[in-house]
């Protein structure tokens, strides 16, 4: 067809047309960026934060567990001997046993937590591979995100649940294969319509407003408030002082404790063998 017969847009189609583009690129960065804080930054800020603090507030959470225990240990033979009875060891045993499984539970997540820490460390992506990844999501995420197109088929709403779980779990080799399958999916067709442009401008507006205040909220959030100080040796010194400081404080009352019951076992005829228990 000769070019003096083709159908030419009206120029503020072409000017919206053009500039909805423009915020579908936007609006399609503004959801890798929020989805790359939420599946990879998070995750390994929480894992630097394991690995440098974690440890010492492992031995904080170990000392208070002493010192609950000791306290409500001595809290059930004091019980028994308001009543005029000798504190059956036994028994108290095992109802701290019982009473403090959430303890146990708690100090076993927490050492848990450490150890995953520096497994997610040991096998992260290199820099090239995390810029590989995020590049093919972003292009997934402008061909695919329901958001950015809403008029998706039902074929490429499947590969985009597929792509969301590819990202999430760092499948580098998934999104590669699934990115060729998105170019060969069949192209949403621009609306040409002068009101579905406008409209879709007022909404694709809307929704990167919307995406500028989710970004904002989660980095104003912790773990992302603490992302220079984990890389500040000073003030990880310092905060691992601070943690040092409580701990010591707590053994000094840890002690206290100790021997308070010590002195009650004495008291009520157990002795030293008891008392050393």
């Amino acid at each position: 067809m000769p070019d003096s017969q083709k159908l030419k847009l009206h120029p503020e189609v072409q000017q919206l047309a053009q500039e909805n583009e423009l915020l579908r690129d936007e609006f399609a960065s503004l959801l890798t960026e929020a989805e790359d804080l939420i599946q990879t930054v998070k995750p390994n800020l929480m894992a630097m934060y394991q690995t440098k603090i974690g440890a010492w507030e492992l031995r904080l959470l170990q000392v208070q567990f002493t010192i609950a225990r000791l306290r409500r240990q001595i809290e059930l033979a004091q019980a028994s001997i308001n009543r005029g009875e000798r504190p059956d060891l036994i028994a108290i045993e095992c109802a701290l046993e019982q009473e403090f499984q959430a303890w146990v539970t708690k100090l076993e997540e927490a050492a848990r937590r450490i150890q995953e820490a520096e497994e997610r460390l040991k096998h992260l992506l290199s820099p090239e591979e995390d810029r590989e990844l995020k590049k093919l999501y972003y292009a997934l995420v402008k061909r695919l995100h329901p958001d950015v197109n809403p008029n998706v088929t039902e074929d490429q709403r499947r590969l985009w649940m597929r792509a969301q779980s590819a990202y999430e779990d760092g499948d580098l080799s998934e999104l590669r294969a699934l990115a060729l399958l998105a170019e060969k999916s069949a192209p949403i067709p621009p609306s040409k319509s002068l009101d579905n442009l406008r409209r879709d401008q007022q909404v694709l507006s809307g929704q990167i407003n919307t995406m500028l205040a989710k970004v904002d909220k989660i980095e104003s959030q912790p773990p992302f408030t603490l992302r220079q100080q984990l890389e500040d040796e000073a003030w990880l010194a310092t905060r691992r002082k601070e943690i040092d400081h409580q701990a010591i404080v707590l053994r000094q009352q840890s002690e206290a404790l100790k021997t308070h019951w010590e002195k009650l076992l004495g008291d009520t005829g157990y002795g030293a063998a008891f008392s050393q228990n």
